[in-house]
């Protein structure tokens, strides 16, 4: 990885873990009706499935596993975008299992049905979207050759 990969994944934990500081017990109308930053405490996972110690210990693996994924392939792989993305994601969201217990979600669009969110989901969703494309891209291209 280059150096604009870590300081992208850096900036990313940085917004992530500010934005959870200043939502703390504030719930803040951005788009009335529509977009509000609303704070919750999210103890599980993904829409609050799981109990956190699990949720804890799959953050890890995942975490550790991307990484050494990273080390071995490294000279293999062309866009490290989708990776920094879920690693800078996951590690902003471990911090708060770790230090809080629970993770801090707060953006809550309310035209959908949909849980609270952090900037930290947002980067592992876009991680996962990317790393998708460029799979999907590269199956194509193979199956054109």
């Amino acid at each position: 990885m280059k150096l604009k990969h870590y300081i992208i994944g850096i900036v990313i934990v940085i917004i992530d873990q500010l934005s959870k500081f200043l939502v703390i017990d504030k719930n803040i109308s951005i788009i009335p009706n529509f977009i509000e930053f609303n704070y919750t405490q999210n103890t599980g996972g993904a829409f609050g499935i799981g109990r956190i110690n699990f949720i804890l210990i799959i953050s890890i693996i995942i975490i550790i596993g991307i990484i050494v994924f990273l080390i071995k392939e490294n000279t293999k792989i062309t866009n490290y975008i989708p990776f920094v993305l879920l690693l800078s994601g996951s590690i902003g969201n471990l911090i708060d299992r770790i230090f809080k217990g629970y993770v801090i979600d707060f953006i809550d669009i309310n035209i959908l049905d949909f849980p609270n969110f952090n900037i930290a989901d947002i980067s592992i969703v876009s991680g996962v979207i990317v790393l998708l494309y460029i799979i999907l891209l590269k199956s194509t291209n193979d199956n054109e050759n």
